[in-house]
């Protein structure tokens, strides 16, 4: 019994223990287990923020290669500006379908119609220093579906002007330098190379433009080299846009003229003499009107060639000066009245020096057939009104009158007319109709009719039309109409 109660004893003692025990352990174990959920909890913890991070990091790394593509759009931005600011391009185009009718001096007519050209110009200009700039003009005239060269586009004033097939030419590329400053008493520009000196003052009325060259269209139209001094008077005078400009050019240079010369670099041995062409001109507006011009000329080409078209010909010869004297007026929406008006008159002096030029076993001089060397006076006038209606549409008329020696240095006109050379007189309507801010279409007619035969040449006497033989009535306009539209892009 004393066992009994020992064992008794010890087993509920055993008992008390092992149940304290499993009490300790589940605690033991409880803790373990926190801990380690705890361990878990703080790695899934850092584990969202590694992954944040991560997405971080992909977020900025896709933003990097999206600013590298900026920086690289940037880049190539900047690099296109800074070639578009050192050269500013601008285009010009125009594409015209026209139908001519001639009328010849025995009765004859031929018609031309359905003719369509196109002419392309690209203009450049960029500014080198502050006081220097550079203008260009590259030029292509073409008629439609043929790359026939003009008879007479191989003249260095006609390159580009008249139509030549699809080929480029150089229509203009000099540089003003401005070496003396506003500040200067007499401020002033040289203007040198490829000059300003075609569709001058006041085609831009009819070309739907603004003022694109220097001279009077009357007197001069086409490509020319040389090289302008242009003072302004405005600190010297009451006259602040008032200037004056002393002009030097080539109408010809003798530098290789034969196709075996002793040295093809610096020209040929013969005797032809270098066509020098001086000019002197005052411009002003009209009584300090803005958008008036008023301007005054005088130019002397000396030596002219008798065939330009063939200088290596060895009956080529000069055969004498010419000498122009010009005044125009021109005013754009005079005093707002939405009118545009101008007028142009030029006088020539002709001054042979006996020299005689034979072609096809005729006799030629300077404004005569070889037999007479006296000096010939002309004169010639121009003018012309244009009124912009609400819509910007635009309608002219233009009327020109030449003597029966007038000639001028027009060769050059974009008009295949070339109505201001003309020995009678010339008529011209016109409606433009603007289709946006750069394009419009051109609606016109001229007429053109002659007093006398070889109008625009320098060779030959002019004879009225009642004069000719039946074999020069064949062959000589009496009169010449054109129905033409045009589009035009100027941007």
């Amino acid at each position: 019994m004393k066992y009994l109660k020992i064992s008794f004893f010890f087993l509920l003692i055993t008992s008390l223990n092992a149940k304290t025990i499993d009490k300790n352990l589940e605690k033991y174990i409880n803790q373990i287990v926190e801990k380690k959920l705890a361990h878990y909890k703080q790695i899934e913890q850092e584990n969202m923020k590694l992954k944040k991070k991560v997405a971080k990091l992909e977020k900025r790394v896709a933003q990097l290669e999206n600013d590298t593509d900026d920086l690289a759009d940037k880049a190539e931005r900047i690099e296109t500006k800074t070639l578009t600011d050192k050269l500013n391009f601008g285009i010009d185009f125009h594409t015209t379908v026209n139908n001519y009718d001639k009328k010849y001096a025995d009765g004859h007519k031929h018609n031309s119609n359905n003719l369509y050209t196109t002419k392309l110009s690209l203009n450049m200009k960029t500014r080198i220093t502050p006081t220097m700039k550079f203008t260009g003009k590259l030029s292509m005239y073409k008629y439609w579906a043929d790359s026939t060269r003009h008879r007479y586009s191989y003249f260095d004033s006609m390159e580009g002007r008249v139509p030549s097939g699809s080929g480029i030419f150089v229509d203009r590329a000099y540089v003003d330098w401005k070496f003396l400053d506003n500040s200067s008493l007499f401020p002033s520009v040289l203007t040198i190379g490829r000059q300003p000196s075609s569709d001058g003052p006041s085609h831009q009325f009819s070309a739907n433009t603004t003022r694109k060259s220097t001279y009077s269209a009357l007197v001069f139209d086409g490509n020319s080299d040389g090289i302008v001094l242009t003072t302004s008077l405005k600190n010297a005078t009451p006259f602040k846009n008032t200037k004056i400009r002393l002009a030097y050019g080539k109408g010809f240079q003798n530098d290789q003229t034969r196709e075996t010369p002793t040295n093809a670099f610096i020209g040929s041995d013969n005797s032809l003499k270098d066509t020098n062409v001086y000019g002197l001109f005052l411009e002003s507006p009209i009584l300090g009107v803005d958008n008036t011009l008023f301007q005054v000329g005088i130019v002397n080409m000396r030596d002219i060639i008798a065939d330009a078209d063939d200088t290596n010909a060895s009956s080529n010869t000069n055969i004498g000066d010419l000498t122009f004297a010009g005044i125009m007026f021109e005013g754009t929406n005079i005093l707002n009245s939405k009118w545009d008006l101008f007028a142009h008159f030029a006088y020539v002096h002709s001054s042979p020096n006996g020299n005689i030029f034979k072609y096809n076993s005729k006799k030629y001089s300077l404004l005569s057939d070889g037999s007479d060397f006296s000096s010939k006076d002309a004169n010639a006038f121009w003018i012309g009104a244009r009124y912009t209606f609400y819509n910007k549409s635009k309608i002219g008329a233009e009327y020109n009158q030449g003597s029966k020696y007038w000639v001028s240095a027009t060769q050059g006109s974009f008009d295949l007319i070339n109505k201001l050379a003309t020995r009678g007189k010339a008529y011209e309507l016109y409606y433009i109709y603007p289709i946006n801010r750069y394009s419009f279409l051109k609606l016109g007619g001229t007429y053109v009719n002659y007093d006398y035969t070889r109008s625009g040449w320098y060779l030959g006497k002019p004879k009225h039309f009642n004069e000719l033989s039946k074999s020069e009535a064949k062959y000589s306009i009496e009169s010449i109409k054109n129905i033409y539209l045009q589009f035009g892009i100027k941007y």
